[in-house]
Order: C-alpha cells, then structure tokens, then sequence
C-alpha cells in the first residue's frame, strides 16, 4: 500500500512541474538555436576565404580576419609575400603541419610541404568578388600573439585573442576578378538568348 501510494505521489508531482511549462517553449527553443548563423564581421558582409594547395590535399580555411600584400601586390620589382592573420583554432591542421615541417627541416629541404598554391578569395555568399593567387610558396615566418583591449581586459569586462600570424613567400602571382568574369557571361547569356530568340522567331515565320 505504502509503494502504490508513493507511486502516484512522484506522478502528481512529474504532472505537476509538466503543466508549469509552457506549451511549445521547448520546441521553440530548440528552433531558434538551428536557426542561429555565423555572419561576417566584415563590412558588406564579405567573407574572406584561404584554399591551401598541398601535396597531400586541398585545405580551405574561413576563420582568417586579416590579409596583407605587404606592399608587393602591385610591385612587380619586390619579392612576392603576403600574410594571413587568424584566431587559433582546428580548422588549419595542414597549415601548422606546413609550419612545423618547415621549422624542422628548414625552407632549403624538399618535402612534401616545401612549395604550395594558395588562393586568397573575397567574396559575399557564392559570388567571388576577388581573387589572389600564388604560386610555389613556402612559410616564410609564423609567430602566434595576444590580441587585448588594455583597458577591459583586466577587470574582466573583456575576452583576449590567440592569434596566428602567418607569412608566406612565394614565386608566382596572378590577379583575378570573378565579378568581371560573371558580368561578362551575363551579358553573353543575354545577348545569346536574344539571338536565339530572334532566329525561333523566324523559323515560326517561315513555317
């Protein structure tokens, strides 16, 4: 008797704290963390994106906030460097590998990290905006850093950054420029369906 009777106890009380919650709050809370995207910080929301051509395989990286020509981007008299800067994180594991290669056997040794394309491209959603892309390089230098607002960050108001900082040289460059790609075949899409309007046209005519 006294176990039936505690058995409907823990079901009154289940039941009870089950109507103290509101209808649909679970699920509602569910859908809006699904719904919750990564946006850019940048201006235009452009998204800055990085694919390593290794030897071993392709390896694209999305978390870099920084990218620099170092001045050599126009010049063709000075060496071809750039430098990409970026949070720590797991999504470059073939890039510390390349590091860690090349700081081990040094720049001057052939292995599989030695020389690798890379591709540095801007772009907003699936349209490129523009696009570098450089050949045969090597890491030229990586040192990490602690990105800190001075006055926040030691009475805790603030979050400090671990940031990677790489340097590449390279021995290949080349400029491109997807939007003017894309205008170009919008403007051959039009003028061909024009045309092909204008012979349907006449062979209606001639029917």
């Amino acid at each position: 008797m006294n176990t039936i009777i505690l058995r409907i106890g823990i079901v009154a009380l289940v039941a009870s704290i089950l109507l103290m919650i509101p209808v649909g709050q679970t699920t509602q809370t569910f859908a809006e963390e699904k719904k919750t995207e990564k946006k850019s910080i940048a201006v235009n929301d452009v998204e800055l994106v990085a694919v390593f051509h290794f030897r071993e395989k392709v390896e694209m990286v999305k978390t870099f906030a920084l990218f620099d020509t170092m001045s050599s981007g126009f010049d063709r008299s000075k060496s071809l460097t750039f430098k990409l800067e970026g949070i720590v994180g797991s999504d470059k594991p073939l890039l510390y590998k390349a590091v860690d290669f090349t700081f081990t056997h040094g720049r001057n040794v052939q292995h599989e990290f030695s020389e690798f394309d890379v591709e540095v491209i801007f772009q907003n959603g699936e349209n490129k905006h523009r696009q570098f892309v450089y050949r045969d390089c090597q890491i030229k230098n990586y040192n990490m850093f602690t990105e800190f607002d001075k006055d926040k960050n030691y009475n805790g108001n603030s979050k400090w950054a671990y940031v990677d900082k790489f340097e590449f040289d390279c021995r290949g460059f080349e400029l491109g420029n997807p939007a003017y790609d894309r205008m170009m075949k919008e403007e051959t899409e039009k003028k061909t369906a024009e045309i092909m309007k204008v012979i349907n046209q006449k062979k209606n005519g001639k029917q």
